[in-house]
């Protein structure tokens, strides 16, 4: 349930960023922000069914296959997964299709939110306090019963009381006379015992066992890190900076899993590969361990 969560989370942020750069007039940006929003709902759902292998297009259909989506999700995955296609790698600006986008990817934010996220129980409600009526005994209002038994136990002789306690009382003071007067008797029938001195005798043997020191343990020589390898999910232009307009020149194309070098992190969107031994730039959202 945590890990879900936190791909709520993610997404949530993901078509936020994709309505703040519509609003900017950044079309190009905020339809490949949809299409990495779109990349956390398909891979979250893909955990859940235990979809491990596959891109993001075979990642849609399986779901669907699966019964884990609709039909109309499923056209709608498909149809966000293309619009950022074309942002990515042929660099589309359009601003009707970053709308178009972001308008369906709103309609999947709520569909995942009421059919995918886990239901939250509601809190019991604490149940209903019945009052008893206390009922009151028949009888003249004015008069109590505990008044009446009072008065009846005064009725009682004296006496009665102060016997009911005296007797066990004197049964165990004669008691007590009795043993004191028995126990003198007993211990002069017993002979006088005389106490032997008492000899410390010891079990122990000296151990002859030789003693040999701990061996110690040799730690095995630190390793250096390996390079971050990263791999393409998709096929994705590799280019010398990191924008997609005219000044950003296209080296090469990574095919769908060719494995790439990362040296480091431009910024949210962009990841700086060694390439033939100079840096380029590849777009983030395209790029998996």
């Amino acid at each position: 349930m945590a890990d879900i969560m936190d791909s709520w989370q993610k997404i949530q942020q993901g078509a936020k960023e994709a309505e703040r750069l519509i609003n900017q007039g950044q079309y190009n940006l905020s339809m490949v922000k949809t299409r990495q929003t779109l990349e956390y709902m398909a891979k979250s759902l893909g955990e859940r069914a235990c979809i491990v292998d596959g891109d993001l297009s075979d990642i849609i259909d399986q779901l669907y296959e699966g019964q884990w989506i609709t039909k109309a999700t499923r056209d709608h995955y498909h149809k966000l997964r293309m619009i950022g296609n074309r942002a990515v790698h042929e660099g589309n600006d359009s601003p009707t299709d970053a709308n178009q986008a972001h308008h369906i990817l709103s309609q999947e934010l709520f569909t995942f939110a009421n059919e995918y996220l886990p239901k939250r129980r509601k809190p019991a409600s604490a149940p209903p306090t019945v009052s008893v009526p206390i009922s009151r005994p028949k009888g003249n209002p004015g008069t109590n019963p505990n008044r009446t038994k009072r008065r009846r136990r005064k009725k009682k002789a004296p006496i009665y009381d102060i016997l009911r306690f005296l007797i066990p009382i004197t049964c165990v003071i004669l008691l007590i006379f009795i043993i004191r007067a028995l126990i003198p008797d007993k211990e002069s029938q017993k002979p006088a015992q005389t106490t032997a001195p008492t000899e410390t005798v010891t079990d122990a043997v000296p151990s002859t066992e030789e003693t040999y020191p701990e061996p110690t343990e040799t730690l095995p020589p630190e390793t250096t890190a390996p390079p971050l390898i990263y791999k393409a999910t998709t096929t994705v232009n590799v280019r010398t900076m990191p924008s997609t307009n005219g000044d950003s020149r296209i080296l090469t194309q990574l095919a769908p899993g060719q494995e790439v070098t990362v040296t480091g992190t431009y910024d949210s969107q962009w990841t700086i590969i060694n390439y033939e031994g100079q840096d380029a730039y590849v777009a983030t959202a395209y790029l998996t361990q």
